[in-house]
């Protein structure tokens, strides 16, 4: 058998650490994991589920890692991980406070587990799985891998085959190399040289220009959502590529005109998701690639919805070329006061690649599993604002979860109805004439 491997954490782990231990001394959340529940009714088979888990481990590194402190990780050469079991003998009240309580229970980061699965039995055929990942090494894409592999693999061992993957060509140790060798070689230095030039004045985190609550408030989630019409969308979409842009870019530049009249600000900078899976190999890859990208655009003297939308797509190619140097490092570099500060939000974060997202959920099969919801609470996101965008065959959802502790009322009604209505006037008027900042 091979020697653990010692490596150096990547600069997202390093604050992630950091921000887990400020959290805990602060007496606030954990900001480092995310679970998954699922009422499974039929026969459930946990020596099978067993022997999937060990060989999940086995397929990726970063299941076998833990972390020895802020700046190093080990990736050990086996694991045998086995569900975590817990018997409700029937009471239905002690079984869901037992899987809630699971879902809540933190990932030890000197462990080697970053996926913790649980069960929980209410009766022969009807049981309860939690799933916990852990933020160090999984982001959203690759929840949805382990999902999806998970279920393949129990489904094909259930059934006395094996399983069928496909092979993990690129690791989660070559990521880490790859990345950590980026930062400290000439191609690092020359995204950086890029983002000290983009980011003069403003720092790497992007601010909402809008008058805040008062502090002391309980935290507090706020949702709210428009649908645009299928009819509008295909028109949208037109437009978009006569304008050579694509409909995230379209989205971006309203966002950023819509903000641009409410905080009276020309100078406008949005944090976009980026899941960095485009290179061969890396789609089945469990490792923490998704990214934030700040998108900085000045719209001063841009008096058309065209003027400013070229400055949108300019701004963006730009960004996107830059895009290896993580955020985390970003924020490092030029606003080291907020680095790994837990109550440190972001203004606006647009996402507008969610419905990309792997999985359908886990599938036990012959059982029948269906999700089971974690918290009544409203989410509450670490932004400000977080939008989130999805095109499908029945139109375009604009989605936004925010802060409502923080932002005054009625901010985020204004903003999307705005949103909203420079999207259909713009489809008509290209040159629809722009106002400037309001304030």
């Amino acid at each position: 058998m091979s020697a653990p491997l010692s490596l150096p954490t990547l600069s997202y782990q390093e604050g992630r650490l950091l921000m887990d231990e400020r959290s805990r001394a602060l007496g606030v959340p954990s900001v480092r994991t995310i679970s998954q529940a699922y009422r499974v009714r039929g026969p459930l088979r946990l020596p099978v589920l067993d022997e999937a888990l060990a060989r999940l481990a086995q397929r990726h590194e970063a299941l076998r890692t833990r972390f020895d402190g802020p700046r190093r990780q080990t990736v050990h050469p086996a694991a045998t991980p086995r569900a975590a079991f817990h018997d409700a003998a029937g009471d239905e009240a002690a079984a869901v406070a037992r899987v809630r309580a699971e879902a809540d229970r933190p990932l030890p980061a000197e462990r080697d587990e970053r996926l913790r699965v649980s069960v929980v039995r209410v009766a022969d055929e009807d049981h309860f799985v939690v799933l916990v990942f852990d933020h160090l090494v999984v982001d959203g894409w690759a929840r949805g891998v382990l999902t999806e592999e998970l279920s393949a693999l129990y489904t094909a061992l259930a059934q006395g085959r094996e399983p069928a993957l496909p092979e993990v060509s690129y690791t989660y140790q070559d990521h880490v190399r790859e990345q950590n060798g980026l930062l400290a070689g000439p191609d690092g230095e020359r995204m950086m040289s890029f983002w000290r030039e983009r980011l003069a004045g403003s720092g790497a985190i992007p601010r909402l220009a809008v008058p805040k609550r008062e502090p002391g408030a309980a935290p507090e989630g706020g949702y709210e959502a428009r649908r645009l019409p299928q009819g509008l969308v295909d028109d949208i979409r037109k437009f978009a590529a006569r304008e050579r842009v694509t409909l995230f870019m379209l989205v971006l530049c309203a966002l950023d005109v819509a903000l641009r009249e409410a905080t009276g600000r020309d100078d406008q900078a949005v944090a976009v998701n980026v899941y960095n899976r485009e290179t061969e190999g890396r789609e089945n890859l469990v490792a923490p690639l998704a990214e934030l990208l700040v998108v900085r655009t000045d719209l001063a003297g841009a008096d058309t919805f065209r003027a400013a939308l070229r400055r949108v797509r300019t701004d963006s190619l730009d960004a996107q070329e830059n895009a290896a140097v993580p955020f985390a490092e970003l924020v490092k570099a030029f606003n080291p006061g907020e680095y790994a500060d837990p109550d440190a939000p972001i203004g606006v974060v647009l996402n507008m690649l969610y419905a990309q997202l792997h999985g359908e959920g886990l599938d036990l099969a012959p059982a029948t599993t269906t999700p089971f919801p974690l918290s009544d609470a409203g989410f509450r996101p670490r932004s400000e604002l977080m939008l989130v965008g999805e095109a499908g065959g029945d139109g375009l959802s604009l989605a936004a979860y925010y802060q409502a502790d923080r932002l005054p009322d009625g901010f985020v009604t204004r903003l999307l109805d705005r949103l909203v209505s420079l999207l259909a006037a713009a489809v008509d008027d290209p040159l629809l004439p722009l106002d400037g900042p309001r304030g």
